[in-house]
């Protein structure tokens, strides 16, 4: 019957929040009003030491905006190509060829990096990396590749691997091998990335932050906390964000860090602030805080989400090493009462900040015949701080992480229904549905758990799923 009420809801709208609706999101922000919605010159910039934006990692660039400025497919005139790999792919950039460099994981936690044709989809090279324990994140999913070309991937052993492709055929080699094996048992890196002068940091799971050089040992800080006479230490489940002037910014399940490196590229913490982790982790996140990596908007500020009760917050942050008066700009409660999370980051494009809902995702095996919460919503932001909920969609995406195109105009989601998964476009102007095609029926192998959507060169779409990756090509 719940089901059956979510179907009956989308078949009534078409997936744009009522005006009603609106009035009590608004009403509810800490935040003041404005109707200036003009673009704004936020797009991030190209970060020296990796790859152009949008091939270059996940989330697309070092601001983490998972926003193009190519575009895709338009409408449902798709033709689909699925490589049958029966492991997941996160993570799908290009290199200067536009071929697919990817890191894909097994139900086996058996992991991979892989050099495949982007129209065929045929795989060209292939090279194991050291297996993981169990089927978490770490050195499942995160990778980037560099200025260079390179692709730099954590592993689950504790090493960082800078691959190189090279040869006639083309294969992959071991370039470089930072060594991480002097951090404390247990050590699950999350994500590598360099800063702005290309002094390469990570993340591990269990909340420490580094940087490492080649042949030298890893210098780290803890992310902890007092409370009360006892220290408590923190979590990281999510990659990080770099800018220009040096930050660093990591959230934790506990806090929004910004983090420098001092002149021995020693991690330190420029400042600390504290969000709302609510009270408990909530169907769909990885743990009880934060499902967003931070995200940068133009020069000044900096957002996540938190996991508040009774609904989640977009938080946005002045991101300056120090600022006058308060540093949260303003926060926005989205989605419904005791339905609200996320695990996938915020895309920015312009003056516009978009932000999904995963709330009632469960694992893949057991995802059958189950929606999640729906929710995607679009927040414009203002300089000045101020804030408009512009629209909020009704469509069920259990947790891809979405992207959007400035060149199309359409936010490209992974939505389901009872029936099957779908590859989805939604007009980022006003949230309603432009088209969808059908990927496959309700079954495991199309469920993209936690994959990212990407653009390739040529205007494709792709998207992992546990079977393998989709192409969807215009």
């Amino acid at each position: 019957m719940y089901y059956q009420s979510i179907m009956n809801q989308r078949r009534a709208s078409s997936g744009i929040c009522c005006i009603a609706l609106c009035l009590v999101f608004l009403s509810l922000s800490a935040c003041s009003l404005y109707s200036d919605s003009r673009p704004l010159d936020w797009e991030a910039p190209r970060h020296p030491f990796m790859a152009p934006n949008g091939r270059s990692n996940t989330h697309n660039d070092a601001y983490m905006t998972d926003s193009y400025a190519i575009g895709g497919p338009v409408d449902d005139a798709i033709s689909l190509t699925f490589a049958d790999m029966n492991r997941i792919c996160i993570t799908i950039g290009f290199d200067e060829q536009g071929r697919i460099r990817t890191l894909c994981t097994g139900a086996d936690s058996r992991r991979a990096v892989y050099l495949m044709n982007p129209v065929t989809l045929e795989i060209i090279d292939s090279y194991e990396l050291p297996a993981g324990t169990d089927r978490g994140a770490a050195g499942a999913g995160y990778f980037y590749l560099d200025h260079l070309d390179r692709m730099i991937v954590p592993t689950t052993n504790k090493h960082i691997y800078r691959f190189r492709v090279s040869g006639s055929p083309p294969k992959f080699q071991i370039e470089t091998d930072y060594d991480l094996t002097s951090l404390p048992d247990p050590a699950q890196i999350m994500s590598a990335l360099p800063d702005w002068s290309g002094r390469i940091w990570f993340v591990t799971q269990e909340g420490l932050a580094g940087t490492v050089a080649e042949g030298s040992p890893p210098n780290t800080i803890a992310l902890t906390h007092m409370a009360g006479s006892v220290e408590v230490g923190e979590e990281i489940h999510n990659s990080f964000a770099v800018d220009e002037t040096g930050g660093v910014y990591v959230v934790s399940n506990y806090a929004l860090y910004r983090l420098d490196a001092d002149k021995n590229g020693t991690p330190m913490v420029t400042w600390r602030q504290e969000y709302d982790r609510g009270t408990r982790q909530k169907p769909g996140q990885f743990s009880q805080g934060s499902g967003t990596t931070p995200t940068l908007i133009g020069k000044e500020y900096v957002a996540i989400t938190d996991n508040a009760e009774p609904r989640m917050n977009v938080l946005v942050y002045k991101r300056q090493r120090n600022v006058t008066g308060n540093r949260l700009v303003c926060q926005v409660p989205v989605f419904t009462d005791g339905a609200s999370a996320t695990e996938n980051s915020l895309i920015v494009s312009g003056n516009s900040i978009f932000v999904e809902n995963n709330y009632g995702y469960t694992k893949a095996v057991d995802f059958i015949g189950n929606l999640s919460e729906p929710g995607l919503a679009r927040i414009d932001f203002s300089p000045d701080g101020q804030y408009r909920i512009m629209w909020n969609s009704n469509e069920v995406i259990p947790s891809v992480v979405s992207k959007y195109s400035s060149l199309t105009g359409l936010v490209y989601t992974y939505t389901k229904d009872l029936e099957g998964w779908y590859f989805t476009g939604l007009s980022g102007e006003t949230g309603a549905r432009v088209f969808r095609k059908k990927t496959g029926g309700d079954l495991i192998r199309y469920n993209n758990h936690y994959s990212a959507i990407s653009i390739g060169p040529d205007g494709s779409a792709y998207v992992g799923t546990v079977g393998g990756i989709i192409r969807l090509a215009p």
